[in-house]
């Protein structure tokens, strides 16, 4: 008898269990990899395409905005393809592994665009790359990766430091590609050759940093509830997600996210070009914005503690939308710009710090609430108009007769103006409006508490 019980007993140990601090890193490294394509998928891309490729930019808004449907569905899928395949690498870490290598090849073939092609061979060419890239490869591997912190430890804030690690390294990547892009390139010849070359170099590393992130990570939890639920019908699943009021709230809240990282990024590059002067002050501002944000990610955890994660993300959401607006009174000096887009950083930190923590107390919520463990497409919630900015950025500016010439007409100039500074504005001001509506803080420990009483975390045998 005693024997059957450390048997049952053993893997809640390790469920519980500190990971080390190689291990945090290892898993945070994932996201340095995943965010050089972003950066390169959300900021140069259309860059790329309206400025040294000279495609018309409402062609490329048009299929980036077509490809939104594609990338929904692709979330979705993914979400429920993972619940359903077992590996012995695990749920999420498997992923990481079989999309490494993909994942540098569709990076580097967005920038193989053929130069003399027909305006409707390059449309198809674009098309297929940046769906493989973005909406298959990106969504099967940074879906599954966002999944792995709850398996790697069910200790709350152990949980909490590995995704203060993760997002506290995550803006390397993007910070990295973001300011050496541009300037690399420029004094490489500034043509394609030069941009392939080095997205080349960019994927190289992310493949290695991938499989750092995969040897050194190990997940533990299983819960019985979670290997339950995946036996139910898809309607069952989808139906525990929509009587959980805060998979709503998250779901909307990482899509404003997203939102504003794409048109933020999308639109910074040419708001640097036009309205400062130099694109290659594109790189000063994420600089700008990254340093300070990623400082105060790493300092984020005592703060969590004491004042809670919707407090902090509903500070900082509202320090976001002041400091962008008072961009409107001096929005061509790239001095303030930088200012402004350093305390952005510092605002947008605590969301950033804490989403994916949010996210995996919304699936213990949804759990409580309606008796099924969905986990994964919760998570597909953080990938959902992760693009969706890029495709709305491109119609705008296309409707307003931008060109991506060198001079650029007033109207273009205008629209890249709004949209860079107001983007911003709406999407924290929606973020501000859901974070005074989430209350899932002040019940979290009594929950907690109710569903191990009812046994509802037990580990799967």
């Amino acid at each position: 008898m005693a024997t059957a019980k450390q048997t049952v007993q053993t893997p809640v140990d390790e469920a519980n269990v500190k990971t080390s601090v190689f291990e945090k890193i290892s898993y945070g490294m994932g996201d340095v990899a995943c965010n050089v394509v972003f950066a390169l998928t959300s900021g140069l891309i259309t860059y790329f395409y309206t400025n040294v490729m000279s495609v018309s930019a409402g062609m490329v808004g048009m299929i980036m905005l077509i490809s939104r449907i594609f990338d929904g569905l692709s979330d979705v899928a993914i979400g429920l393809i993972m619940d359903k395949v077992h590996s012995k690498h695990g749920r999420g870490r498997a992923w990481v592994l079989w999309m490494a290598l993909p994942y540098g090849i569709t990076a580097v073939a967005l920038f193989c665009l053929p130069a003399n092609a027909t305006t409707a061979v390059q449309a198809i060419y674009i098309f297929i790359t940046y769906n493989l890239c973005t909406t298959v490869v990106y969504t099967a591997l940074n879906l599954p990766y966002g999944a792995m912190a709850p398996l790697m430890t069910r200790n709350e804030q152990d949980l909490v430091k590995i995704n203060l690690f993760r997002m506290s390294m995550s803006p390397i990547g993007n910070m990295i590609v973001s300011a050496a892009t541009l300037p690399i390139i420029n004094r490489m010849g500034g043509d394609q050759a030069a941009w392939i070359k080095v997205t080349l170099i960019y994927s190289v590393v992310a493949i290695a940093f991938l499989l750092w992130c995969f040897f050194g990570t190990k997940e533990r939890v299983r819960t019985q509830a979670a290997q339950e639920a995946e036996k139910l019908p898809v309607s069952a699943r989808f139906g525990a997600l929509l009587h959980n009021k805060y998979f709503i709230m998250i779901l909307l809240t990482a899509l404003f996210l997203a939102v504003y990282q794409t048109v933020n990024g999308t639109c910074a590059t040419y708001y640097s070009q036009y309205i400062l002067g130099n694109e290659e002050y594109y790189g000063v501002l994420n600089l700008a914005e990254g340093i300070p944000g990623t400082i105060v990610i790493m300092f984020l955890a005592p703060f969590i503690k004491k004042f809670g994660k919707r407090n902090l993300v509903l500070a900082g959401a509202a320090i976001t939308v002041v400091a962008q607006l008072l961009l409107l009174f001096v929005p061509a000096n790239p001095m303030f710009a930088a200012v402004i887009a350093a305390v952005r950083g510092i605002g947008k930190a605590p969301l950033f710090g804490c989403v994916f923590t949010m996210m995996a107390d919304v699936v213990n919520y949804g759990h409580w609430k309606t008796g099924v463990r969905v986990q994964a497409l919760v998570f597909s919630a953080a990938t959902v108009g992760q693009k969706f900015g890029g495709g709305i950025a491109g119609e705008l500016m296309d409707m307003s007769g931008f060109t991506g010439l060198e001079q650029e007409i007033p109207s273009a100039v205008a629209m890249v103006e709004n949209l860079y500074i107001w983007g911003t504005v709406i999407a924290w001001l929606v973020i501000v409006l859901l974070m005074l509506a989430y209350k899932l803080d002040k019940q979290y420990d009594g929950m907690i508490s109710d569903m191990e009483q009812k046994g509802m975390l037990k580990q799967a045998e």
